[in-house]
C-alpha cells in the first residue's frame, strides 16, 4: 500500500512539474531565434482562420552558440492537448537538432518570447513589416542579429579625426607609457585591420597591449594565414617601427552587465562612437575577460553619419578563456567581417528552420571557418567555398579582399547592400557601390 501511495504522489509531482516546464515561455535573448520562430507563428495563424473553433500554440528551441533554432506549432480544441503535444514533438525535434531545451513562443495571437529591450524594438518591428507584408532588402539579405545603432549627432560621439584630441582616459590608472586611445599616425593609406584592446568598466589591467599579448596573437595569426593560402596575410595597421598599432579603450559597461547582453554588439558600438570608424580599416577588437562560453563573435553597428548611414563590422576576440589559441579566434571573426562565409559557398552550413536556409559557416571540420572545431588551421584547403574559388555564382572571394597583402589586381571590398547594410547574400558584387558606402565615413 505505501509503495503505491508512493508511486501516486510521483507521478503526481512529476506531472505538475512537467506541466510547469511545458509552458514556461523563453527568455532566451536570441533576435535570430524569435525572428525565426514568426515563421511558425505565421503559419499558425493562418491555420488559424481558416479553422476558428481552435486553438495554437508555438514551441521554440534556440541554441545561442551556434545560432540554430527548431520550432513546433500545434492546434487542439482543448489548448492543454496543443500545449502538451507541441512540447513533446518540439522536444523531439529539437534533439535530433542539438538546439536545445523547448520553450513557450506563443499561444493563440499572444507572443510571449522575452527579449531585452534593444532586441524587442527591433523583433517589433520586424513583426509589423511581416504582418503588412512589407519585404526590404534588407530583410531578405541580412545576416546579423542585431546591431548597435549608433549617431553622430550625439554629444559624446567622436569623429575619428578628432581622435587624439577629444579621447580621454577613464582611470587615471590606466595611463601608462606605449598605451594610445587613439588610432595613431598611419604608414600606409591602403585599406588594413586596426587592433582595439577593451576592457570593462571593473575589469582589472592586465596591460595586454603594452606588453605585446596582443600583437603575438595578430602576427601569429597572419604568420598560419601566410603558410595556408601560399603568400597572403592580412594587412595590418602598424606603426612607425613595425609594432602593431593597438587602441586601448575601457567602456562603462561592468563584466556583469556586458555578459547580460549581445557583448560584441556592444563593443562594436562602443568603438565606432569612439572614433574606430575609419572607412578604410576593418577593426579586429580584443575583449580582455570572458563572455559566456564564446571565444569570438561578429559585432555590428548602424552609424548614423553626417552623409549617410553605413554598417560597421568588426571581428571581436574573448581572451578569458587564455590566449593560446585566440589568433584562430581572431582569424576566424576577421574572416566574418570581410564578408565570408558567403551562403551561396557549397559547404555552407544548412539551417531548414531559418529564414535564409543557411549560416556563414562551413559544414565540416579542419578548416578555420568551419562551426565543428577540430584542426580548424586550414583556409579552404581545396579552393572551393570562399578563397581562391571558381563558382561562378559566389562573386565573394576572400583572395581578392582589399585588406589583404599582396594585393589583387581586382580588388573586392565589403560586400555592401544599396543601403549600406552588409550581406552574407550578394548576387553580384559591385566595387562602385561598396566604394560609395565606406565614403559615407569620411566625414
Amino acid at each position: 500500500m505505501k509503495i503505491f501511495l508512493f508511486l501516486i504522489l510521483l507521478f503526481f509531482s512529476f506531472f505538475s512539474y512537467s506541466q510547469a516546464d511545458i509552458k514556461e515561455p523563453g527568455k532566451i535573448n536570441s533576435l535570430k531565434c524569435a525572428v525565426g520562430a514568426l515563421d511558425a507563428y505565421f503559419e499558425l495563424q493562418e491555420y488559424l482562420e481558416k479553422k476558428p473553433k481552435l486553438k495554437g500554440v508555438v514551441y521554440l528551441a534556440c541554441d545561442t552558440s551556434s545560432g540554430e533554432y527548431s520550432w513546433t506549432w500545434q492546434s487542439s480544441k482543448n489548448i492543454e492537448k496543443a500545449h502538451t503535444k507541441a512540447f513533446k514533438n518540439c522536444t523531439k525535434h529539437s534533439k535530433k537538432r542539438g538546439t536545445g531545451e523547448c520553450f513557450l513562443f506563443s499561444e493563440n495571437q499572444n507572443i510571449v518570447w522575452q527579449l531585452s529591450e534593444r532586441r524587442m524594438a527591433m523583433f517589433k518591428k520586424t513583426l509589423a513589416k511581416k504582418q503588412n507584408n512589407e519585404t526590404t532588402e534588407e530583410d531578405i539579405d541580412f545576416t546579423f542579429d542585431g546591431r548597435w545603432n549608433v549617431k553622430s549627432s550625439e554629444n559624446d560621439f567622436v569623429k575619428y579625426k578628432n581622435q587624439k584630441k577629444e579621447l580621454k582616459f577613464k582611470k587615471k590608472e590606466d595611463e601608462i607609457p606605449g598605451r594610445y586611445l587613439f588610432d595613431q599616425e598611419d604608414v600606409t593609406d591602403d585599406y588594413q585591420i586596426h587592433a582595439i584592446y577593451i576592457l570593462a568598466a571593473d575589469s582589472k589591467d592586465k596591460q595586454f597591449d603594452v606588453k605585446g599579448i596582443i600583437e603575438k596573437v595578430v602576427f601569429k595569426a597572419n604568420k598560419n594565414m601566410k603558410k595556408k593560402t601560399k603568400g597572403k596575410e592580412l594587412r595590418l595597421d602598424l606603426t612607425k617601427d613595425g609594432k602593431l598599432d593597438v587602441s586601448f579603450l575601457r567602456v562603462d559597461r561592468t563584466k556583469k552587465q556586458i555578459n547580460a547582453d549581445d557583448a560584441a554588439t556592444y563593443l562594436t558600438g562602443m568603438a565606432v562612437k569612439n572614433g574606430f570608424y575609419h572607412p578604410k580599416k576593418i577593426y579586429t577588437i580584443f575583449y580582455q575577460d570572458k563572455y559566456r562560453d564564446e571565444r569570438g563573435q561578429v559585432g555590428q553597428a548602424m552609424l548614423f553619419g553626417d552623409k549617410g548611414n553605413v554598417e560597421i563590422i568588426s571581428g571581436v576576440t574573448y581572451l578569458g578563456h587564455g590566449t593560446q589559441d585566440s589568433w584562430k579566434h581572431h582569424l576566424h571573426e576577421i574572416f566574418h567581417a570581410l564578408g565570408f562565409v558567403q551562403l551561396c559557398a557549397p559547404g555552407a552550413v544548412t539551417e531548414k528552420n531559418s529564414r535564409w536556409g543557411k549560416n556563414d559557416h562551413l559544414k565540416y571540420s579542419g578548416d578555420i571557418m568551419s562551426d565543428m572545431g577540430g584542426d580548424a588551421n586550414n583556409i579552404d584547403k581545396k579552393n572551393t567555398e570562399y578563397y581562391g574559388h571558381s563558382n561562378t555564382n559566389c562573386p565573394m572571394d576572400l583572395k581578392k579582399s582589399a585588406y589583404l597583402m599582396p594585393t589583387e589586381l581586382d580588388p573586392q571590398l565589403l560586400p555592401y547592400l544599396k543601403n549600406c547594410a552588409t550581406t552574407r547574400r550578394l548576387s553580384k558584387y559591385s566595387h562602385e557601390n561598396s566604394l560609395n558606402c565606406l565614403a559615407k565615413l569620411d566625414f
